[in-house]
C-alpha cells in the first residue's frame, strides 16, 4: 500500500463516471490482473462512497511473483483485453511502478 491509494481510487472513478467513461478496480493489484474474473470489477460513483476515511487501501494489494514472467503479464495482458481495458492507472511503491514500466 502507498498513503493516498484510496483517494486515487475514489478520484478516478469519480472523474470517469463525470466523463461518462467506465473505470475498472483490480483488486490485489498485479494478482488480480493476472488472476482475471472478479478481481476486475468495474466501478461507478458510489462505489466509492466514504473510501477516503480507510486505512490501507478498499482495493487491497499484493506481490505476485507470476506478474515478474512474461507468461504472467502475457495472462494479464489478456485480462485487460477481454475487458476492452485500453489504459491502466498505477498507484504504489517502487514495486507497483516497476511492474508497470515493464508491463508498458
Amino acid at each position: 500500500d502507498a498513503p493516498g491509494m484510496n483517494a486515487v481510487v475514489r478520484s478516478v472513478a469519480r472523474l470517469a463516471s463525470f466523463y461518462g467513461r467506465k473505470v475498472f478496480a483490480i483488486y490485489e493489484g498485479y494478482q488480480g490482473l493476472v488472476d482475471g474474473g472478479e478481481r476486475i470489477r468495474e466501478l461507478d460513483w458510489d462505489d466509492t462512497r466514504m473510501i477516503i476515511h480507510q486505512g490501507g487501501t478498499v482495493i487491497g494489494s499484493a506481490r505476485c511473483a507470476e506478474f515478474r514472467e512474461r507468461p504472467g503479464r502475457l495472462r494479464a495482458c489478456e485480462n485487460l483485453v477481454k475487458r476492452g481495458i485500453t489504459n491502466l492507472i498505477c498507484c504504489g511503491g517502487d514495486g507497483s511502478l516497476t511492474g508497470a514500466n515493464i508491463f508498458k
